[in-house]
């Protein structure tokens, strides 16, 4: 059935659409874009062995439904002027109407307004026209968003931080291993700091319970739109379970590590100055190298990545690459 209620969607055989859309395969997605009627439909994808292997399972069924509708709930709070309900696609008479979903219907479509994305940040921190007033309400902003986030989003099985944060730095280890364009010399010294960085600062990583951990924002410059002074989120709900926690300071350095890598250190600390004004008492300074490059070592591969398809990321990539390489240098940290 997925299969036809896709070919109906793309001759724009569906209810309610005034024009046939553009679709957009991602690693995970079939996107389909209504330019005129200014509406996405977002189908996650049953038959990716990579994403339901290494991320979770999300072919059939049970965890299917909870994964697309935790996901969909979060975005709706992060963003509800965007994300606006969850269907299901039923062909009647060869044509797709979009229908409230039942229970057990893991044939989810998730339904949003079309967001301008020539104001994703990636391209307004590569711009660099931004002033360091505007990067400390950006941080304040953030830090706002981050505080407001309720704990039912929280799993309710949460391992201690220090466990945690030792897998994360097992999950970036395969996934800069898996960009072959990324050079290895950096990719074992940036990941010997992250190992050195966790092991000598083991008794702090301990010290931090459940009760000082966060939901987690999956937050770099490629989920995120600024326009009109605004920060707004896109696909932001973790993809994998154990990455659903994490610390007040890593979501902030994840964007934080952009910020620096493309935009400059003025713009990089203006930013922490405003996250600090307001949520100043969550910021643990003596774990910030390691929440650095742990940002770092996610994005500066993926933008290689994102250069395989558009070549306009390339020049990003390679300034993200020697952003890490200079960091290597003036860590305090040993990476040898």
């Amino acid at each position: 059935m997925e299969n036809t209620v896709f070919n109906l969607i793309k001759k724009g055989k569906i209810k309610g659409f005034s024009s046939s859309p553009r679709m957009i395969e991602t690693v995970i997605s079939r996107v389909f874009i209504f330019d005129e009627d200014d509406t996405v439909l977002k189908f996650y994808k049953k038959d990716n062995d990579w994403w339901n292997t290494e991320m979770r399972d999300i072919s059939e069924g049970a965890p299917r439904i909870s994964f697309i509708r935790d996901d969909f709930e979060f975005n709706k709070f992060l963003n509800p002027k965007i994300y606006i309900s969850l269907k299901v696609p039923i062909i009647s008479d060869g044509i797709v109407v979009l229908s409230e979903p039942k229970k057990d219907d893991d044939d989810l479509v998730i339904v949003m307004r079309k967001e301008d994305v020539s104001s994703v940040f990636t391209d307004v921190l590569w711009k660099g026209d931004l002033s360091s007033d505007e990067y400390r309400e950006i941080g304040k902003s953030f830090a706002k968003i981050k505080l407001s986030i309720p704990r039912s989003f929280m799993p309710e099985e949460v391992p201690s931080w220090h466990e945690q944060a030792r897998k994360r730095i097992e999950d970036v280890a395969g996934w800069v291993a898996s960009e072959k364009d990324f050079p290895e010399k950096i990719a074992k010294k940036g990941m010997k700091i992250l190992w050195n960085s966790i092991d000598s600062k083991k008794g702090h990583f301990d010290s931090i319970g459940k009760n000082d951990l966060f939901v987690s924002i999956d937050c770099n410059s490629e989920n995120l739109i600024y326009s009109g002074k605004e920060l707004r989120f896109m696909d932001a709900y973790s993809p994998k379970e154990n990455w659903l926690t994490q610390t007040f300071d890593m979501d902030i350095f994840r964007v934080a590590s952009d910020i620096y890598a493309l935009s400059g250190k003025d713009a990089y600390e203006s930013y922490l100055s405003g996250v600090k004004e307001i949520a100043g008492e969550h910021m643990h300074d003596e774990a910030h190298e390691f929440y650095l490059f742990y940002g770092a070592m996610i994005m500066g591969p993926y933008f290689f990545m994102l250069s395989h398809k558009d070549k306009r990321y390339l020049p990003m990539a390679e300034k993200y690459l020697k952003f890490i390489a200079d960091q290597i240098n003036q860590s305090k940290i040993a990476a040898s």
